[in-house]
């Protein structure tokens, strides 16, 4: 029989628009289309490695979406050598979260990409234990303390590489399909005329600058999956803490994988 072509899911960054992941997998599973290997960076390493590890949407949903009070507790470690937390109390969440398991544990072939701030270069991890892995991906610079990890010291991947899609082909993967969050012009956030104030002309140059990086990161995919989340901006960790907006986030990626069904159909004949 003639052996089917192989599916890479490139997870990308983007905070807790990141769940929008979470519908995207759903909705792939929902029509029978495999996922051979994963690649995640930030938010996208997190839900790519308990995916990978459990394929356990239910329980992964649980963890992501709910939980507020568990990862906010692991916030209160503050430091101020090179971030505002330490970040040891969310490696030791993360590691309950996974069992304390290894790359070597994953039901479907997993890489996490971070960022190794000494020489700016991207750095692959897929050995060792899931969860240090996961922290480092996850480091937004300033915010968490970099992460001394296999003689590197690593921050969030989404400053290098924010959609691995590269990664995910070097796999072995024949399709790769990519999940881009950071298309700021299709959720129409660079419409508006922006003020003049600090705050706002910083958000808005990072933003122009994560836009252009994304579109550098996704020039290996076959299908680039951008749902729509205008609504969580900058201050997503806020709505996220004080609303419910996770299960909004995956209802979106829900229905922007549906569109692309079709064409991912064909790719596998």
């Amino acid at each position: 029989m003639k052996k089917r072509r192989t599916i890479g899911l490139a997870l990308g960054s983007g905070g807790i628009r990141g769940f929008a992941h979470i519908g995207v997998i759903k909705k792939l599973l929902e029509n029978n289309i495999p996922i051979d290997y994963i690649a995640g960076c930030s938010i996208g390493a997190w839900v790519g490695a308990h995916y990978a590890l459990y394929k356990d949407l239910d329980k992964l949903e649980e963890l992501t979406v709910q939980k507020q009070k568990e990862k906010l507790l692991t916030f209160i470690e503050p430091t101020l050598n090179g971030g505002v937390i330490k970040g040891r109390k969310v490696e030791k969440l993360l590691t309950e979260w996974t069992g304390d398991s290894d790359f070597f544990d994953t039901k479907i072939p997993l890489q996490i990409v971070a960022t190794d701030i000494h020489d700016g270069s991207t750095v692959v991890l897929n050995t060792g234990k899931l969860a240090p892995a996961i922290r480092a991906s996850m480091s937004i610079p300033t915010v968490f303390e970099p992460l001394k990890y296999q003689d590197k010291t690593l921050i969030d991947g989404g400053i290098s590489n924010p959609v691995p899609d590269d990664i995910v082909k070097q796999m072995g993967a024949d399709i790769v399909i990519s999940v881009n969050l950071d298309n700021y012009i299709k959720n129409g956030e660079f419409t508006e005329k922006q003020s003049r104030s600090l705050v706002k002309t910083s958000t808005r140059s990072l933003n122009i600058l994560r836009y252009h990086l994304s579109k550098y990161s996704t020039t290996s995919s076959d299908v680039i999956i951008e749902p729509h989340t205008p609504t969580i901006g900058v201050h997503s960790f806020k709505q996220y803490f004080t609303n419910k907006v996770g299960v909004d986030l995956i209802k979106k990626g829900e229905e922007e994988t549906e569109k692309h069904i079709a064409k991912i159909k064909e790719l596998l004949k």
